[in-house]
């Protein structure tokens, strides 16, 4: 078994742009590869029908997967999509501190589940109120919050977050047109 080599945030802020996307998980360098085109064009529709939503009721702010948001000491993570409270914002050219209150994550043939769920409690340790894992092939997506409140929507369900986002339901189908 190989020798983990372990970094720190301050590292990762200073490696050069190689062009491709790092995470740090618990202090270890993380390569994210590029997301395929079903995986990219539903998390763009996730954005969009999100960011359109955040904007038009002044919730706050919607991010994309290049946005660092340091969860731990050792420990930077970038959601597919992500949704910060306006209260919450800092506007600081630095990695958000802490979880964002809403983080997606859509599941491509390269993620392990256990891989999946460990950054998805990360999230949820970390602050962040809700987490949807979206599966696109089994068109569902898997809603886990803070409180311990889990369930699976499928395609012919709404999903909704009325605690952070108030009057917002999308048809889960929607996503995945």
């Amino acid at each position: 078994m190989g020798v983990k080599t372990l970094m720190t945030v301050e590292e990762l802020v200073h490696l050069p742009d190689d062009g491709l996307r790092y995470e740090l998980d618990e202090g270890e360098l993380i390569t994210m590869a590029p997301a395929s085109e079903g995986h990219g064009g539903i998390a763009a529709e996730i954005l969009r029908v999100l960011a359109n939503f955040v904007r038009q009721h002044s919730l706050g702010r919607v991010f994309t997967p290049d946005t660092g948001f340091r969860l731990a000491d050792d420990t930077v993570r970038a959601a597919d999509v992500a949704f910060v409270q306006k209260e919450r914002l800092t506007g600081r050219w630095t990695y958000f501190q802490g979880a964002p209150d809403l983080a997606v994550e859509v599941f491509s043939p390269s993620d392990s589940v256990a891989q999946l769920m460990h950054k998805v409690q990360q999230y949820l340790r970390a602050g962040c109120h809700t987490v949807w894992v979206v599966y696109p092939e089994t068109k569902q997506v898997h809603v886990l919050e803070a409180s311990g409140r889990d369930r699976i929507l499928d395609a012919d369900e709404m999903l909704e977050a009325p605690e952070l986002l108030p009057g917002f339901s999308v048809p889960v189908q929607s996503l995945f047109e």
